[in-house]
């Protein structure tokens, strides 16, 4: 089996640095980011679909205008159950009397075979053609309005008028049904006119609106992101008086346990071993009296440990790679990890980003030591454009679980000063961690 040494080192990956959290707009400012983005929909449905609407009433009053002067004319023409020479004559009269002019350029008079019987353009009398969809449906009593097929042969003659709308107006028989339909082609330069205009003040009408809004938006998004700004700044202050406070606290402590303490177990060692030498070595008391030497040696191999620990705390002067680069040495001395460490990050960093970002690492190393059940691990200071990360990449198994007391406090701190945690799996098996800290000077703290 191979050696527990010997297992392949963890694969680094690319030395990508988290982005720093934005300001984000909060709970407001996304409010009106979503209400921004549904005005700018509806604006644009209302652009398109109010011009279709007024397009729409336009085209049915301009259609029961035809029809009305349809009624006139076949009225005045008299035609007769079925029609004969002399009325188609009269239509044709009338129709060019009545409704050729102005807008309306061409007029064709269908009957229910599918044959022009009527129309301006001399060509088409007579002519026979398969009946549209619209046709039929003129036939079935329906008035139709839309923008006309040009394709189509029957309207050969008529591609060279220009935008054109195309309506057509069936004529009811009291005993016959419809009988013929009225086809009418106008000119739709005016209705293009008035639907542009329309539709050039809806846009300047919902266009100053969306304006007005986004300036609110920008403006709550400027708010939002200064009230941020002063939050983070607060919770650095916060935290760095936190530090200075400790750190007082610690060189307290320190004191009172070397003096309070240390100083007294002193005496009481020195004066046990006097006491030892009064008495006879086999003596009950003298073994008491070693008993009682050797507890106090206990005590004072103990508290010499927890001041160690204490004076290797960085302080409030903590300068990062220095004090990554001894924590490194230490977890290596203490554990047996065999660790790599890299550093590239020159920016002097707040006091409470660089303390965090320590401590970050230390908590990091000792779920190492405690969880992963590794023995290489890589340790990386980086830093890049906006944010300075620290990475730590073990060998081990990977398996992150639930995060305890102490990840979930470091998460906190470094949330309370705009950073965050990443724990992923490594590639090639162990546990990628990266905590990083947004890049700000020193005296924005």
């Amino acid at each position: 089996m191979e050696h527990e040494s010997q297992r392949t080192p963890p694969q680094r990956p690319p030395l990508d640095v988290p982005p720093t959290r934005g300001f984000g707009l909060g709970p407001v400012g996304a409010t009106a980011a979503i209400a921004a983005i549904a005005t700018i929909v509806v604006a644009t449905t209302l652009g398109y679909v109010i011009p279709k609407i007024v397009e729409q009433h336009l085209l049915a009053s301009t259609a029961t205008s035809i029809q009305r002067t349809v009624d006139k004319i076949v009225e005045s023409a008299s035609p007769s159950a079925i029609l004969t020479p002399t009325d188609i004559e009269a239509l044709q009269a009338e129709v060019e009397h009545f409704l050729i002019g102005r807008e309306i350029v061409r007029v064709k008079v269908w009957d229910g075979t599918g044959t022009i019987i009527v129309s301006d353009e001399s060509r088409l009398i007579g002519e026979t053609y398969e009946m549209s969809d619209d046709l039929i449906a003129a036939f079935d009593g329906d008035v139709i309005y839309e923008v006309p097929d040009l394709s189509r042969p029957e309207n050969q003659y008529d591609r060279g008028l220009g935008d054109l709308r195309e309506y057509y107006i069936p004529v009811e028989n009291s005993s016959h049904g419809v009988e013929i339909v009225f086809e009418v082609y106008e000119l739709a330069d005016h209705l293009v006119a008035t639907l542009d205009q329309i539709r050039s003040a809806i846009w300047v009408a919902l266009g100053i609106g969306s304006a007005l809004l986004l300036t609110a938006l920008g403006a709550a998004g400027v708010t939002n992101a200064r009230a941020e700004k002063r939050r983070r700044e607060r919770s650095q202050r916060l935290i760095g008086q936190l530090l200075e406070v400790q750190e007082q606290e610690r060189t307290r402590i320190i004191g009172s346990l070397h003096d309070d303490i240390g100083q007294p177990l002193y005496r009481i060692m020195f004066g046990l071993q006097a006491s030892k030498r009064m008495v006879d070595d086999d003596s009950p008391v003298h073994d008491e009296l070693d008993r009682l030497d050797g507890l106090v040696r206990d005590v004072d191999t103990t508290l010499r440990s927890e001041l160690t620990a204490l004076r290797q705390e960085p302080g409030v002067e903590i300068d990062l790679e220095s004090a990554v680069t001894e924590l490194v040495e230490v977890v290596e001395a203490e554990t047996g990890l065999e660790i790599l460490f890299e550093a590239d990050a020159d920016i002097d960093l707040p006091l409470a980003h660089r303390a965090t970002l320590y401590r970050a690492a230390r908590e990091a190393l000792t779920n190492v030591d405690r969880h992963a059940r590794a023995d290489q691990v890589t340790v990386r200071l980086v830093e890049g454009q906006d944010s300075t990360m620290i990475e730590v990449i073990d060998n081990g198994s990977g398996s992150i679980g639930q995060p305890g007391l102490g990840l979930t406090t470091t998460r906190d701190r470094l949330e309370a000063i705009g950073g965050g945690i990443v724990i992923s799996d490594a590639r090639g098996g162990g546990t990628r961690f990266v905590a990083w800290v947004p890049n700000e000077d020193e005296d924005t703290t």
